[in-house]
């Protein structure tokens, strides 16, 4: 790409100069992408690169983040989930299966998170024989734990996903207001609540 300069304010702006960066521009702007496509519409441009596939015995499948694979040993069952994240972390256990899972009712598995209050600090996945209850909103702050039903374990002996083929982004949403008891000058009348949401 030839190198631009800048130029004065006042200087002339000659033909040569616009074709310049005319030409810089075109160098600059990708047409095509290896191991993706490429669409470029009045609304911008979209890059999507294609998902890494695994093949097996049946048929080739996509491999997504958190997809969990149930294996059976002499303890029971031990389920393995490929490797994903949850706001760019990747839970600390992720590449060592659960084990001791058995088919006696549901098992879950849950992505547990801890927080600061404002971003999520580690995460780890855990199994449990019951539905979590939800975090109830805090005030003024997220809830320092956030649990993500990821996925549950049939009385079948098969492991099924329950989020959608991509990493896990949370945010912190507002939930409701409560109108303060008693109003201060200079301050808000009311308090926030905080929840996570994806």
């Amino acid at each position: 790409m030839p190198a631009l300069r800048k130029y004065q304010v006042g200087e002339p702006i000659t033909a040569d100069m616009i074709n310049g960066i005319v030409d810089a521009i075109r160098e600059a702007q990708v047409s095509s992408v290896v191991g993706g496509t490429f669409k470029r519409s009045s609304g911008g441009t979209t890059i999507s690169v294609n998902t890494p596939q695994k093949t097996t015995s049946s048929s080739p499948q996509a491999v997504c983040p958190f997809d969990p694979t149930a294996t059976k040993t002499d303890a029971g069952y031990e389920v393995s989930f490929s490797a994903g994240t949850i706001n760019g972390i990747l839970p600390t256990n992720i590449f060592s299966p659960l084990i001791g899972i058995t088919t006696a009712g549901k098992t879950y598995f849950y992505i547990k998170c801890v927080s600061d209050g404002k971003l999520l600090t580690s995460a780890v996945i855990e199994k449990d024989t019951s539905v979590r209850t939800p975090q109830a909103s805090n005030a003024d702050t997220a809830p320092t734990e956030l649990n993500v039903l990821i996925g549950y374990m049939t009385t079948a002996g098969v492991a099924v996903k329950t989020i959608p083929c991509a990493n896990i982004v949370a945010k912190v949403l507002p939930t409701v207001q409560e109108d303060q008891v008693t109003y201060v000058a200079g301050q808000r009348n009311f308090k926030q609540y905080y929840n996570w949401g994806f």
